[in-house]
């Protein structure tokens, strides 16, 4: 089976307040292989062979949250955050170029690799531009101090 991959974009926050303000953020790409995922679906007693390819996607979109928050939960700098949303999460081609290298940054018990992105990997992953600041709004920030 080929391994699905997910690119999540993970907010941190200390208030669950929909209009907080993030306080960290985390760029993850997570592998879910044929072992990560044949463990998912006997977890949930589901027989592989009978998914459609939606279901599978869905399962595998699953297990990739468990992932991520798994992973989180290893990281120190973000266990000071109560709240964690999952700004953005899709499901994206194999890069090519991260299963050459660097070596994933986490393999969980089940399988699931995990590379935590640098901004310019990320933005290559992201399925929507991020806004460009304009003119009018750097000048506010720089007369507010950048709050």
């Amino acid at each position: 089976m080929k391994p699905h991959c997910f690119f999540t974009h993970i907010a941190f926050a200390t208030d669950a307040r929909v209009r907080a303000t993030a306080k960290a953020t985390a760029n993850l790409l997570i592998e879910i292989n044929d072992t990560a995922f044949t463990s998912g679906a006997k977890e949930k007693h589901l027989k592989v062979s009978t998914l459609t390819k939606p279901q599978k996607v869905e399962l595998a979109g699953e297990i990739a949250k468990t992932a991520a928050r798994d992973y989180l939960k290893f990281e120190r700098a973000f266990r000071k955050f109560p709240v964690q949303r999952f700004v953005d999460f899709n499901l994206t081609g194999t890069p090519t170029y991260i299963s050459i290298c660097p070596p994933p940054t986490k393999v969980l018990p089940n399988g699931s690799k995990i590379w935590r992105l640098a901004e310019t990997e990320s933005d290559k992953l992201r399925t929507k531009p991020l806004s460009v600041p304009s003119k009018e709004s750097k000048a506010r920030t720089a007369r507010t101090g950048g709050v």
